[in-house]
Order: C-alpha cells, then sequence, then structure tokens
C-alpha cells in the first residue's frame, strides 16, 4: 500500500512539476518591423506566443490605422515526445500623425494564468497627409481593375517531397515552400492538407527564413512555411491533398488613377487571393510476406535493449522492468509490448517515456517502457526473453533482437508468505507448499468419547464435503480475475465509454471557459480514444478510414459513421480557422455519436 502511494505522489508531483516548467518556459513577446516611420508609411507589428495561448486580448491601437488584423498564424509540432503549439496575432498599421506612440503589452491566458508581452515604441515623423492621401484614393477607387487572373505568376506554393515511393511506415518528408514576386501584407490557413492514410509529425520551423532564388530568369522570394514527416499506414497509391491558403498581397492596379505620380508610377493596392498547392502522389510499398510473429508494424533502424532494478527481492516490493526501442524511423507508433509475466506478479501499465525528435532526417532517439511489477509470493520466478521485429527499408529485410530472460529469487515479505517456484510461461505449473497440506502427526491419536467434539460430527462431513467445492471456487474466481485484468485492450474496451466521459468534462469546462483550442483537442481526444478503445484499434492504426472500416464491420449504421468522422473533420478545421458551427452544437453531436456508438457497437 505504500508502495502504491509512493507511486501516486510521484506521479502527482511530476505532473505539477511539468505544468510549472511549461509556465516559466512560455516566450510571449511583441515584435514591430519598424520602430520608425513617417506618417502615410505602413508598418506590422506582431504579437506571438511558442505555447497555445487562449483569450487573447490586444492593446489600444487607436493612434494608428489598422489596416489588416488581427491575422492569425498557429503551428504545431512534435518534439521529444511533446506535442508543441505555437501562435502570433499580426497587424498591418498606417501612421496618422506625428509624435512618439506606445503601444501597450498584449493580455493571454494559458493554464488559467494571464500573462503579458513586452510593449512597443513607434517614433513617427512627419510624411505625406494621410487625410489628401486617404481622399485621392476614395476617388481613384472606382476606376481601378485589379486582376486576381494574374498573381499566380506572381505568387504561388509548391509542394515536393524526399521520396515518392516508400514502405508502409517508412518516413519521408512533405515540404511547401512560398514563392513571390510581390509584398505579402498577410495570410491565413484555409484548409490543411489532408493526410489520410498517413501519421504526422510536424517539423517546428520558426519565424520563416527567406531566400532568394532565380527561376526563368525572374528572382523570387522563397520561404518553407511548413515541413512535415509522414509516415504512410498502408500499402497502395496515397494522396497527400492541397494545402490552402488565404493572402492579402499588395499589387499595382491594371487602372490608372487621375493623379499624374498615379499615371507614372502605378497605384498599390491589397488584394485577396486564396491559393493551392498541387496534390502529392505517394507510391506505398507493402512489407515482405515472410514477417515474423512478433512484427508489429515497427520499421526504420532500430536497437532493442532491456535492464531489471534488481533480481533479489523481498514479496510485496516494487521491481522495475525496462524495454527500451533505441533509433530511426517510425518510433511514435511503436506499440506496447507483449510480455506474459507469472500470475503471481501483480503488474501495472508501463510508464512509457518518448525521448526523440523530429527532423528532416526523420525522428530518432529512443522510446521506453517503464514496468512496474510487485511479486505477491516468495519463490523463484523466470521472465521470458522478448522479441522485438522491425523492417528495415535499406535493406529491405526484417530483424528481429532477442532480450536476455530475467530471474527472481524472491524472498518472504513481512507477515510470512507461501513459497512459489515458477519457470516460464507455463502458467499452470505452480507448486503450493505448506499452505493446503497440514503437517501428519503419525504418533497415537487419543480420541475422547466423553465429550462433545468436532470431529466425525455431521459438520465435520459436511466441511469436508464443501471445502474442495470452495477452494475450488475461489481458484476458478481468482484466475477469472488475473485474466481480465491481463486482457488490458478488452478491459479498455468496456472502459471506452468511461474514459469518453472524462474528455467529454474536460471539453465542458474549457468551453466554460472560452479556451477553444483546448476545447476541440478535448473532443477529438473523446472520439479518437473511444473509438481506439471500442474497437481495439492500436495507436499505429489509428485514422478516419480505419475507424469508418471498423464501425462499418460492426454493422455500425452509415449515418452514425459520416456523423463521427464529420465531428472529427471539423475539428481539425477549427484548430486552423474558424468554422461556422458553435462549439456547444459539436459538444451536444458528440455526446450523441458516443451514445449512439454505444447502443450500436456489439463486438
Amino acid at each position: 500500500m505504500k508502495n502504491k502511494i509512493k507511486t501516486y505522489l510521484l506521479v502527482v508531483l511530476s505532473l505539477v512539476f511539468s505544468s510549472f516548467i511549461s509556465a516559466q518556459d512560455l516566450k510571449f513577446v511583441a515584435q514591430t518591423s519598424h520602430t520608425e516611420v513617417l506618417t502615410g508609411d505602413r508598418f506590422q507589428i506582431q504579437f506571438s506566443a511558442n505555447a497555445n495561448i487562449t483569450n487573447f486580448k490586444a492593446p489600444d491601437l487607436s493612434d494608428f490605422r489598422v489596416l489588416s488584423g488581427p491575422n492569425q498564424s498557429t503551428s504545431m509540432s512534435w518534439v521529444n515526445g511533446n506535442m508543441t503549439h505555437s501562435i502570433s496575432y499580426s497587424y498591418v498599421l498606417m501612421a496618422v500623425k506625428e509624435g512618439t506612440f506606445t503601444i501597450k503589452p498584449a493580455i493571454a491566458a494559458l493554464n488559467g494564468e494571464a500573462y503579458k508581452t513586452n510593449s512597443l515604441t513607434i517614433t513617427v515623423g512627419k510624411g505625406v497627409n494621410v487625410q489628401q492621401q486617404q481622399q485621392q484614393q476614395n476617388k481613384t477607387d472606382e476606376t481601378i481593375n485589379v486582376s486576381k487572373a494574374d498573381v499566380s505568376k506572381d505568387l504561388f506554393i509548391k509542394s515536393s517531397v524526399s521520396k515518392s515511393k516508400v514502405y508502409q511506415g517508412e518516413y519521408l518528408v512533405a515540404t511547401y515552400q512560398l514563392f513571390t514576386k510581390v509584398n505579402i501584407v498577410a495570410n491565413e490557413l484555409v484548409k490543411n492538407a489532408d493526410l489520410n492514410g498517413f501519421w504526422s509529425q510536424e517539423i517546428d520551423l520558426g519565424q520563416a527564413q527567406w531566400s532568394q532564388e532565380v527561376i526563368g530568369g525572374y528572382r523570387w522570394n522563397v520561404a518553407t512555411i511548413r515541413k512535415i514527416v509522414l509516415f504512410p499506414q498502408r500499402s497502395g497509391t496515397l494522396t497527400i491533398d492541397p494545402l490552402e491558403m488565404k493572402f492579402v498581397i499588395q499589387r499595382r492596379a491594371t487602372g490608372g488613377g487621375n493623379s499624374v505620380f498615379d499615371q507614372f508610377f502605378g497605384r498599390v493596392e491589397n488584394v485577396e487571393y486564396n491559393l493551392k498547392s498541387e496534390p502529392i502522389k505517394i507510391t506505398v510499398l507493402p512489407h515482405p510476406d515472410n514477417k515474423p510473429q512478433s512484427f508489429n508494424g515497427a520499421v526504420g533502424q532500430f536497437d532493442f535493449t532491456s535492464n531489471i532494478s534488481t533480481t533479489k527481492v523481498k514479496a510485496n516490493e516494487a521491481v522495475n522492468l525496462k524495454y527500451r526501442v533505441t533509433g530511426k524511423g517510425n518510433l511514435p507508433l511503436v506499440d506496447k509490448l507483449t510480455i506474459d509475466f507469472p500470475k503471481d506478479f501483480e503488474t501495472y501499465d508501463p510508464k512509457v517515456v518518448d525521448n526523440y525528435k523530429t527532423s528532416a532526417n526523420g525522428v530518432s532517439g529512443y522510446k521506453e517502457f517503464d514496468y512496474l511489477i510487485i511479486p505477491r509470493h516468495a519463490g523463484t520466478f523466470t521472465i521470458d526473453p522478448i522479441e522485438f521485429s522491425y523492417f528495415d527499408p535499406t535493406t529491405k529485410k526484417f530483424k528481429t533482437i532477442t532480450t536476455p530472460a530475467f530471474t527472481l529469487e524472491v524472498e518472504k515479505g513481512e507477515g510470512g508468505d507461501a513459497n512459489v517456484t515458477y519457470t516460464g510461461a507455463n502458467k499452470e505449473d505452480v507448486q503450493l507448499l505448506g499452505e493446503d497440506i497440514r503437517y501428519i502427526y503419525v504418533g497415537n491419536i487419543l480420541v475422547s468419547h466423553t465429550e462433545t467434539s468436532f470431529y466425525n460430527s455431521w459438520l465435520f462431513y459436511l466441511a469436508l464435503v464443501l471445502m474442495p467445492i470452495i477452494f475450488a471456487l475461489v481458484l476458478i474466481f481468482r484466475n477469472k480475475i488475473r485474466e481480465a485484468q491481463s486482457d488490458i485492450v478488452g478491459m479498455r474496451s468496456k472502459k471506452a465509454s468511461k474514459m469518453a466521459n472524462k474528455h467529454l468534462a474536460s471539453a465542458k469546462k474549457s468551453l466554460a471557459a472560452h479556451q477553444q483550442k483546448q476545447f476541440y483537442e478535448d473532443i477529438s481526444k473523446a472520439l479518437f480514444g473511444y473509438t481506439s478503445d471500442k474497437l481495439k484499434i492500436p495507436l499505429s492504426e489509428l485514422n478516419k478510414e480505419n475507424i469508418a472500416q471498423k464501425l462499418s464491420e460492426v454493422n455500425v449504421t452509415a449515418s452514425t459513421i459520416d456523423n463521427l468522422i464529420a465531428t472529427l473533420e471539423l475539428c481539425e478545421m477549427a484548430r486552423f480557422a474558424p468554422v461556422t458551427v458553435s462549439e456547444q452544437e459539436i459538444y451536444s453531436k458528440t455526446e450523441t455519436i458516443i451514445n449512439q456508438l454505444e447502443k450500436e457497437v456489439r463486438l
């Protein structure tokens, strides 16, 4: 009991500590493109954070004319096993009067606490007369005819992949580059690239780095706007759908104004333009047929090691058994290991440690499974060797690594214990000594007939009949409990609704706190988590296509499946762009979907 309490305390303390570190590491800053401008000049300010902040409140910008904004930009990436967010809000402003102006800090919330940016100081000198400039622009607006058909000649998104033919589970990198010959005032993500059939890991690019390239005799400004590591989850031809963005750019108008300067130089105006990348087709090869029995989808180059904290322990004391997969490949998709522990061991779900980095060279690092095991009886126990198999796409062969067996010498703990001898995976081969067979006295036995004795009474014979039956029932009941505990997947399936309700409760809190991003994450976790547990879909195969297929196989109605998939897609979309459906509607719809699935899914 003490060990359990210690374990719980350590978990709670680690969670509190990690939250503290996250808050300390928050970078919430304000930046400006210019600190000194003239009246009539345009400049940009940006408030950015390296975390998923909420309740953003911009400062008072009434000293300037707001031409565009707030333009929100959001990105997500997976670094060292943690999902990281970055978000920015930008404005395009025009200086309208001379003087020195202070833009006060912006305010936002993280984990319920308020944070501020730094302030900005802008010095405005004398320039053009802004009022006259605006009046002249209003007069000439009617004669301006901006052609959007020609924008594609000056602005486009190039999509490319590092490999167009890979094996199932082998990584490839998708890169999106923005090429422009015009000035971009603002941008917004309209639709993220649909990655059906892929598991993706975002590469954190930080601030966009611009360079120049000469194409067809023209000089282009180029920036990489997105880079993703992809792991195909099924064989065949998969398509990476287009990435769609909205841009506000500065273009010279095709119609001339009345001003001599307009006629000579041409006039610049902001133009809104939607842009799509080209779709990309990927050929995914299946794995060879000679798969080892221990192969569970790992693809790459790996090493597999194990260690145990001690091999000599007392009964009821905890032991840590660790297995580590190290290398380069689809580490995020490496599933839990299948280990056949002795029945007399109390075991827990492993603590999974993800320590890897995502880069243009793929995902590398390690994934560790830390099992807490508690032997309940004295004796000798053997934990059999574990095999880990993976497919190496460079050699096009399967490889298997086997860990050594571990032998535990367990002494009696406090309060005494029966001696147990257990070896190997044959769990029925258990010998109990000194528990069920009492010492037989071989001397003379004197029986008194002058007093009432339990021996030879009807209760004695009834006990003789009932004891074996009771003992057999206890053994059967104990084995049933242990089998149920060892069937982790089955237990998760039964508790799927309960876990989904926990995520829904979290979503309800996020909804009340107006934390939109967190709300959509909680809804996604509720739906993905429920279907994964209920349908027993492993993490490496969890995607919308597999969910729809599994639900169809268990005869769930098409309307329920469509509602589920539509809600998942809506949550994905809402993370990057506003949606028309209210959060309350999505919450109610999610509750209805889960309740309907509980009625329809029969496994």
